[in-house]
């Protein structure tokens, strides 16, 4: 996922996005992301620059932040970070939901900052799918994502999701074991 700074910070983030066939989901991880700022851009953007700079040197900056972008993505579809991601999601399956998963939702749901529309949204895709583990919250979030009218949000969710691989053993304990 490619997406650029929509307020003038001149950045522009590449995140993996794993799309899963089988649910339709998407889960971006943002772990695995790259960050690179074109501050040259925002900087040449004034009168006086674009009299400073030639036209043969704005071009070569262009092509320079061009194959930083080629090298950004290229780092972003590695496949060892595709496959460690993919076995984070392998062991998340393990993690299981020994408690009552209703609360296992309101817990998750309030660590990663869910409305209580969301987290509803949330308990009713774990009880669908079927999949009493992290795995399983991880999914629910990422199809909750589809839910949502807002793009920004959905997106937010599907970030979210990957969340759920990185969360501390004890928290991961305390929303399996909630009663």
């Amino acid at each position: 996922m490619i997406s650029n700074s929509e307020i003038g910070l001149g950045a522009i983030k590449v995140e993996p996005l794993l799309f899963r066939l089988v649910c339709e989901n998407g889960m971006i991880a943002p772990d695995f992301s790259q960050k690179r700022y074109h501050i040259g851009r925002a900087a040449a953007s004034t009168e006086q620059a674009y009299e400073l700079f030639t036209d043969e040197t704005l071009k070569a900056d262009d092509e320079a932040f061009l194959l930083k972008i080629r090298d950004t993505v290229r780092a972003a579809v590695d496949l060892t970070k595709f496959t460690t991601i993919v076995e984070r999601m392998r062991s998340a399956k393990e993690q299981k939901i020994e408690g009552n998963p209703v609360k296992a939702v309101e817990i998750a749901s309030k660590t990663l900052g869910l409305s209580q529309k969301e987290s509803g949204s949330v308990l009713n895709h774990l009880i669908q799918g079927g999949d009493l583990s992290a795995y399983g919250i991880l999914n629910a979030i990422t199809r909750t994502s589809q839910d949502l009218p807002d793009y920004d949000r959905a997106t937010d969710l599907e970030r979210v999701g990957s969340e759920v691989l990185a969360l501390p053993a004890s928290r991961w304990r305390e929303i399996a074991l909630a009663s």
